[in-house]
């Protein structure tokens, strides 16, 4: 469960605190150093099915063609990988994903499983909102 739990925090989280759980706050208990996230990844989507356009994606970040990104398997492993091709609902190929929440088609030359966890490793490790 650790491991999971380091997995899932590596994407976009802000430091915290208890708040106004134990009483009312002091300096001790207020971070005021600094108030971005903290990004080591990216998420940029979650495998569904396949078919003849691809492997169908919602996307959620920003990626492009050429960009090397990581699937998640439900094993445990993350597999780097290169994207290959990218298309839209009517299978015209795209340079980038640049809208969240679309639907598109990848090829990242090799096979997906439903479920496959898409990030991208980001080279900063502090990110401002």
């Amino acid at each position: 469960m650790p491991w999971y739990l380091e997995q899932i925090s590596n994407c976009t989280y802000r430091q915290f605190t208890t708040g106004f759980f134990f009483g009312k706050p002091d300096e001790h208990t207020q971070i005021y150093n600094s108030n971005t996230y903290v990004k080591e990844y990216t998420y940029l989507g979650i495998v569904g099915e396949e078919d003849s356009r691809g492997y169908r994606i919602e996307q959620r970040n920003k990626f492009s063609v050429g960009e090397l990104i990581e699937i998640m398997k439900p094993d445990g492993r993350n597999i780097t990988v290169t994207v290959q091709a990218i298309r839209d609902e009517e299978g015209i190929s795209m340079e980038s994903a640049p809208h969240p929440k679309q639907v598109l088609y990848i090829d990242l030359g090799q096979p997906l499983e439903k479920y496959d966890i898409l990030r991208r490793q980001e080279k900063e490790e502090q990110a401002d909102e």
